[in-house]
């Protein structure tokens, strides 16, 4: 007899959890798209996305109701937020994927202890860095993004490093860039201080990388010369003799007006010609002894602007 009841509430059990399998259940978020308020809901079953609903009418007609259009057919197919943007309207795009993932969150498909699920790889933690907070193109803040770069120290021995863009900023033409990166290894860690660098880098007409120039590079102001933007890490003087201002008036615009064609053909100062260096309206009389040996920065600036031109070419721009 206790046979027959224990078997009778195993039945009843599955026949339960079966029953609340088969449910649907909603779950919503709300939060800023472009033009106001947007509401994404997404319909769950089984632990899976069935349907997206959103509701944004403030968007603008024919580019950010266009992703409003694509997004949830993307999301459903995926049965995540971490879906491709619509093209011509990223903001848009990035705000549904933040919200769906608040929504997905709340309907236990996501860890909420980290903020969601994240790969751990440099994507997945892009991506984390710019939808787990206010962060990211739709928000208050500019995109961030951690991107490898290829160290070189005074023996000429490489490190696999990682370079940290604070600020990204689309203008019309060119974006703004603000990155941080360690350059100089050969002293005490306690005055390995790093480099934070300004720059611009142009979306050329033909939509192909190697056609974009650097249009600003500095280590102190912006383009504009009303913010201090960067910040140059290395001694000054340099243990053989080369100062910033050295730098700054001789070296560094060199790069200034090169292109990525130019740039990535580039590896150390010895890669750079003579007649390339002084060519140029006061260059004349100016050659790259100066700098080849004075310090790591010399090479490092290189291996920024190479790191730095692979991620420029990960905008949306470029794969028009």
């Amino acid at each position: 007899m206790k046979k027959l009841l224990s078997l009778v509430c195993v039945f009843a059990m599955l026949l339960t959890t079966a029953g609340c399998g088969a449910s649907e259940e909603k779950f919503s978020a709300t939060g800023k798209g472009y033009g106001g308020d947007m509401t994404v809901t997404i319909t769950v079953k089984d632990d899976k996305i069935t349907k997206v609903d959103i509701v944004g009418d403030k968007e603008t007609p024919g580019v950010g109701t266009k992703a409003i259009e694509e997004m949830p057919a993307k999301i459903v197919a995926a049965n995540s937020y971490d879906v491709d943007a619509v093209s011509g309207a990223t903001i848009t795009s990035t705000s549904i994927k933040k919200l769906t993932k608040e929504a997905m969150t709340e309907a236990g498909l996501l860890s909420s202890g980290n903020g969601g699920t994240c790969n751990f790889d440099l994507d997945g933690i892009n991506e984390f860095l710019n939808t787990s907070a206010d962060m990211g193109e739709g928000t208050v803040a500019n995109a961030v993004a951690i991107i490898p770069i290829d160290h070189i120290n005074g023996p000429r021995e490489e490190h696999s490093f990682y370079a940290f863009v604070n600020f990204k900023y689309t203008a019309r033409k060119y974006i703004k860039y603000q990155i941080t990166y360690l350059s100089c290894t050969c002293r005490s860690a306690d005055v390995n201080y790093w480099m934070t660098a300004y720059v611009e880098m142009t979306l050329p007409e033909s939509g192909n990388l190697d056609d974009s120039e650097i249009r600003t590079l500095s280590f102190d102001y912006d383009a504009g010369e009303h913010y201090l933007a960067g910040y140059w890490g290395d001694s000054n003087p340099t243990p053989a003799g080369a100062t910033y201002e050295m730098f700054k008036e001789q070296y560094i615009p060199h790069f200034v007006g090169k292109n990525y064609g130019y740039i990535k053909t580039l590896s150390t100062v010895d890669d750079i010609k003579a007649e390339d260096y002084s060519a140029g309206e006061g260059r004349q009389n100016l050659t790259l002894d100066t700098f080849v040996g004075s310090s790591v920065s010399t090479n490092n600036i290189i291996r920024m602007l190479n790191a730095l031109y692979e991620y420029h070419g990960t905008d949306e721009f470029f794969a028009q």
